[in-house]
């Protein structure tokens, strides 16, 4: 069975590769395992003086997969919890790791895969990219509340209160991603970036790189992210009628199907 995952390394460069691509490269807690393995390897290579985080196939990542949240009568939300604090582990390793991470994000970027790329130093995406945190959508939350910190309150709130899926020009606007660029010239200008940080002496790197992060940590990144996974716990607890058929339906049916019930629902 073809890893989920891959990694490749040429020459200073290290790739972390999402590999699903017949299912959109969507994520699943197994993918985070292995991520974090890749991630513990890279920084222990001097020879990587920079990584770049890509998806096979068409897309990035649509998100997490929900056909992995089959209905459990025995559910868990302090299992849950754990999934959420394993998942984050990995974005933090990103955040914490000497070497400076690109994300090369194209066609979709939504949900978990979002969150998994916002600890990185570089966002790169392409003019028509798909980018949001939709879960409130589906009557769940994002595992890591970063994009506050990111964009700000006022952007955070049309993102996250909405779900709204904003394009990857719209994104640079608004500080989510860094740059884009038309699609036929994303790969490119992620390459041309890695090797512009290459040439930069890497204990100037990552030194700069801990004293940016650490304003930001010294400010309660850390500390309000940790707080938002205690009070997740609570969603487990709240769910509405409404919110349960919604789930159903996406179980029985699959997510587009629960959308059309949903916007039929409430326009009765």
């Amino acid at each position: 069975m073809e890893k989920q995952v891959l990694f490749e390394k040429k020459g200073y460069k290290g790739y972390i590769i999402l590999n699903r691509p017949e299912k959109l490269n969507s994520l699943t807690m197994d993918m985070y395992r292995e991520i974090g393995l890749i991630l513990d390897q890279i920084e222990n290579d001097p020879e990587i003086r920079v990584v770049i985080m890509k998806g096979n196939g068409r897309c990035f990542s649509a998100g997490y997969d929900l056909s992995q949240e089959a209905p459990n009568p025995d559910f868990d939300a302090f299992e849950d919890r754990r999934e959420t604090e394993l998942s984050n582990a990995n974005r933090w390793k990103i955040w914490r790791s000497n070497k400076p991470f690109i994300a090369q994000v194209n066609k979709y970027c939504l949900g978990g895969a979002c969150e998994l790329i916002l600890p990185c130093d570089f966002i790169l995406g392409d003019d028509e990219l798909v980018i949001g945190e939709p879960e409130i959508q589906f009557g769940t939350y994002p595992g890591l509340l970063m994009i506050p910190w990111v964009c700000g309150l006022r952007q955070a709130k049309e993102l996250l209160l909405l779900g709204s899926k904003i394009t990857g020009k719209k994104a640079a606007e608004i500080g989510l991603i860094s740059r884009s660029y038309p699609a036929d010239k994303l790969e490119e200008e992620v390459e041309k970036l890695a090797d512009e940080l290459i040439r930069i002496p890497q204990n100037a790197i990552a030194l700069q790189k801990r004293g940016i992060n650490r304003a930001f940590d010294i400010m309660g990144i850390r500390q309000a992210c940790e707080s938002w996974e205690d009070l997740t716990m609570l969603y487990h607890f709240t769910e509405t009628e409404e919110t349960r058929k919604f789930n159903e339906i996406v179980d029985a049916e699959g997510v587009k199907a629960a959308l059309a019930w949903r916007e039929k629902y409430f326009s009765e």
